[in-house]
C-alpha cells in the first residue's frame, strides 16, 4: 500500500511539474523604434509580427522598460502603450520596467528625470514617485492595460534616483527604501493584483542586498528580481541556482531572472560593438560561440531557477537588430551577436528555451557517432579514429564496418566539449604512412585533424577518407536513400541540385552557425554561392506543410 501511495504522490508531483506556468519571456522595449527604422522579422523566410512569434514559441512575459520624459518619444508612456497593446493582443502578460529616469538606470547610472531635479526634500521626491507610477498605471487600467507586474526601479544597485554628481554609493538604506515603497504604494493602490519586482544586477551580490534591505525594515515587495550575464557576474549558472535557493529560502518570495544574454556569435553586422562579447563565454559552451550553445546555456540556466524554485527567465532584447536606428553608443545594433535573429533578420533556434519541457532536466552528455567511408581505400590492419576525446593519450578507437565500405564508432562525449580527432588505417603514428590527409580547408585542428563541437543530445561526423566530402544522412546505421543530390562538394561558385523527390516544395541553405542563407523553389537548378564565405552549409529540402524532408551538408571553398 506504501509503494502504491508512492507511486500515485509521484505521478501527481509531476502533473504538478508539467503544468506549473513559469514566467518566461523577452523584453522587446526596442522593437516600435526599430521597427520604424525599418526592421522586419522573419520566420522561416515569411515576415511575420514579432509579437506573434514570441508568443507562438511560448513567450508567457514581455517586460518593457518606461523612461519618465525621454529624448525622441520611445520608451515613453505612449510609445510603452502600443507595446502593452501588443503583448495582450498576443495574449502575453506585462512585466513594467519603471526605471525613474528619462534614460538608462543601471547599477553605474540612476539619474532621476529631469522633471525632478532640484527637489531636496525626501517627501516632495517620494510623493513625485507615489503620483508619477500611480498615473502611469491608471492611465494604463483606464484603457485595459493594466501590467500585470511592475518593477520599481532597474537594476537598483545603489543609490537611486540621484541628482547628477551625488554617488550611488555608500548606499542611503533608509532614503531609498523610502523612494520604493511610494512606488510599490502607487502600483497596489491602482490595483491590488499588481505584482512588483526589485530588481538588482548580479546574483552574487543579492543575497547581501536583500538581507540588508530586511533589516532596514523593507520587505514589501513581491517578487526578487536579478540580472545574469556571464560577461559581467562572476558566477557559473550552478551557482546561480544556489542564490535562488537561498533567496528563496531565506525571504519566501518568488525569484525571477528578469533580465539576461548570451551572444550566438562574435562577429558583427555592422560597424558598431557590440555590448556582449568572448568574456560571456562559460566554461563548458564552444567558443566561439553558436546558436546551439546559446540555447543551451538559456536551457541550463533556466533549469536551474526552475528546478532550485525560481519562477523563470526574461531574456533581454532578443529582436534588437542592425537597422538604422542610432542609438547613445552609435547607429546600428550593439546586441544583434545576442539576438534571436540572424544577420538576415531570421528567427533562429535560441528562441527555443522558451518551449523546453523544463520537467525533464537537459542532457549535459551527447551521444556522437563518427563514419567515414573507405571506399577505393587500401584497409591495412582496420579503420581507427583518434582524437583528444579518446584521452590524453589519444587511443586508436577501433571502428566497425557498417557495410558499403562505411565504418561506424560511437561514443557518449560531455555537451560543450570541442576538440580535434582523424581517421587512421592502422594504430600507429606513422600519419604519413596511416593516417588520413585531411585538405586544409576542413582541418582547422593544426591544419591536419578535423575538429569536433558538441552541442545537442546527437552529434554525427560523417565523411570520405581524406575528404571534406560529406556523407549523406545515416539513418539505422544504413546509407540514407537522399531526396536529392547537391555536388560538386566541395564547391566554389556554382552548386549545382538535383531533386529525386517530387513532394519537395523548397530548398533552404543555411550556413554553419544557423543563418538563413535563402530560399529558393524546388525547381532551382543551381544556386550562384559565388558571394558566401567559405565553410560549411546545410542544404534542407522542405515539404509544403514546411517540414524537411532531407539535408546534406556541403563545403564552400575560396581556394
Amino acid at each position: 500500500m506504501k509503494k502504491i501511495y508512492l507511486m500515485i504522490s509521484l505521478f501527481l508531483l509531476n502533473i504538478a511539474l508539467n503544468a506549473q506556468d513559469y514566467s518566461l519571456g523577452a523584453d522587446l522595449s526596442y522593437v516600435n523604434e526599430l521597427e520604424d527604422c525599418g526592421a522586419v522579422y522573419y520566420e522561416t523566410g515569411t515576415a511575420k509580427d514579432v509579437y506573434t512569434i514570441f508568443s507562438d514559441h511560448q513567450a508567457r512575459v514581455v517586460r518593457l522598460r518606461v523612461w519618465h520624459t525621454p529624448e525622441g518619444g520611445y520608451s515613453g508612456f505612449s510609445d510603452v502603450k502600443k507595446s502593452i497593446s501588443r503583448a495582450k493582443a498576443t495574449g502575453m502578460k506585462v512585466l513594467l520596467d519603471f526605471h525613474y529616469s528619462d534614460t538608462w538606470a543601471d547599477p553605474g547610472k540612476q539619474t532621476r528625470p529631469q522633471a525632478w531635479s532640484g527637489i531636496t526634500d525626501l517627501n516632495v521626491l517620494a510623493d513625485s514617485v507615489y503620483n508619477y507610477t500611480f498615473q502611469v498605471l491608471s492611465d494604463l487600467k483606464a484603457e485595459n492595460l493594466l501590467p500585470e507586474f511592475v518593477q520599481i526601479g532597474n537594476e537598483t544597485n545603489g543609490n537611486i534616483m540621484v541628482e547628477a554628481g551625488e554617488t550611488l554609493y555608500p548606499i542611503d538604506w533608509p532614503r531609498n527604501i523610502q523612494l520604493f515603497k511610494a512606488g510599490i504604494q502607487a502600483a497596489k493602490e491602482t490595483d491590488s493584483s499588481i505584482q512588483t519586482v526589485i530588481h538588482i544586477a548580479d546574483p552574487t551580490v543579492a543575497v547581501w542586498w536583500f538581507t540588508t534591505a530586511a533589516a532596514n525594515n523593507f520587505s514589501n515587495y513581491d517578487i526578487i528580481g536579478l540580472s545574469y550575464y556571464p560577461e559581467y557576474h562572476d558566477v557559473n549558472i550552478a551557482g546561480v541556482g544556489q542564490v535562488v535557493t537561498n533567496l528563496k529560502s531565506q525571504f519566501s518570495k518568488p525569484v525571477w531572472i528578469v533580465e539576461t544574454g548570451y551572444p550566438w556569435t562574435l562577429g558583427n553586422n555592422g560597424d558598431s560593438g557590440n555590448i556582449l562579447g568572448e568574456a560571456s563565454i562559460l566554461p563548458g559552451y564552444s567558443n566561439p560561440p553558436t546558436i546551439k550553445s546559446q540555447k543551451n546555456f538559456l536551457i541550463n540556466l533556466t533549469y536551474a531557477v526552475i528546478s532550485n524554485g525560481g519562477m523563470g527567465v526574461i531574456y533581454w532584447e532578443p529582436a534588437w537588430v542592425t537597422t538604422t536606428c542610432t542609438t547613445q553608443w552609435g547607429q546600428g545594433s550593439h546586441y544583434e551577436n545576442a539576438a534571436f535573429f540572424d544577420f538576415d533578420n531570421q528567427l533562429h533556434a535560441g528562441i527555443d528555451f522558451l518551449s523546453y519541457d523544463y520537467s525533464q532536466a537537459p542532457s549535459t552528455t551527447s551521444e556522437v557517432s563518427f563514419y567515414v567511408d573507405m571506399t577505393e581505400v587500401e584497409v591495412i590492419d582496420g579503420v581507427f579514429v583518434t582524437g583528444d576525446f579518446t584521452g590524453t593519450a589519444w587511443q586508436f578507437m577501433t571502428m566497425e564496418p557498417i557495410g558499403n565500405n562505411v565504418y561506424q564508432y560511437t561514443t557518449t562525449m560531455q555537451k560543450g566539449s570541442e576538440g580535434a580527432y582523424i581517421f587512421t588505417i592502422k594504430a600507429d603514428w606513422n600519419m604519413e604512412l596511416y593516417h588520413e590527409q585531411v585538405p586544409l580547408e576542413c582541418a582547422p585542428m593544426w591544419g591536419t585533424h578535423r575538429k569536433y563541437v558538441i552541442e545537442d543530445d546527437t552529434e554525427t561526423y560523417a565523411f570520405y577518407w581524406s575528404s571534406c566530402d560529406i556523407l549523406p544522412l545515416l539513418v539505422n546505421n544504413t546509407m540514407a536513400q537522399s531526396s536529392f543530390s547537391v555536388y560538386p562538394n566541395p564547391f566554389r561558385d556554382q552548386l549545382n541540385i538535383r531533386i529525386l523527390n517530387h513532394k519537395s516544395n523548397s530548398i533552404h541553405v543555411y550556413s554553419a552557425d544557423g543563418r538563413l542563407q535563402g530560399i529558393y523553389d524546388a525547381s532551382t537548378e543551381t544556386i550562384d554561392g559565388s558571394s558566401w564565405s567559405q565553410g560549411f552549409y546545410l542544404i534542407q529540402l522542405w515539404n509544403e506543410f514546411n517540414t524537411v524532408i532531407d539535408s546534406v551538408k556541403v563545403f564552400k571553398s575560396n581556394n
